[in-house]
């Protein structure tokens, strides 16, 4: 994993990360999961699943270690993610917007069905700002009637 937009890191203590990944939490949603290898046990990266927004989209995140890349983890990761959301949730379409120089991340997106749909620059909050630099990303989503379909 890479400090996209971090070029001086998340500016948290260890400490502080440990916490916040082992404060209790009532839904999967919403929070960093930590992806574990089965065959292993062995923590992989991690991955997120966004509740459905006010216009029914979810976003969704998958950040591998290095060791973990052009495996087919991702795309595995990915395809469990987008099923659980639509089986688990009334979605309308699963998000995603890989940074515009990962090409890997894209190629994943559009593995699992996902289509470009537009491009743009993440702005950290203005509290952040000091530490972080503006990301472009391109935004890939999956709408149900194409998940179905799958």
């Amino acid at each position: 994993m890479k400090n996209v937009g971090l070029p001086k890191g998340l500016m948290k203590r260890r400490e502080d990360i440990i916490a916040q990944l082992a404060r209790s939490f009532n839904s999967e949603f919403d929070r960093t999961l930590i992806v574990i290898d089965k065959e292993s046990n062995t923590p992989i990266g991690e991955c997120k699943l966004g509740s459905p927004d006010e216009k029914g989209i979810s976003t969704t995140d998958v950040k591998l270690l290095p060791t973990y890349w052009n495996k087919g983890f991702g795309t595995e990761i990915k395809t469990c993610i987008i099923n659980y959301v639509f089986t688990h949730t009334n979605c309308i379409a699963v998000q995603a917007s890989p940074n515009r120089l990962n090409p890997t991340s894209q190629k994943m997106q559009e593995k699992v069905g996902a289509k470009r749909v537009s491009e743009g620059t993440y702005h950290f909050p203005e509290s952040m700002q000091s530490y972080t630099k503006p990301v472009e990303y391109i935004l890939y989503q999956i709408d149900r009637a194409e998940w179905e379909k799958r």
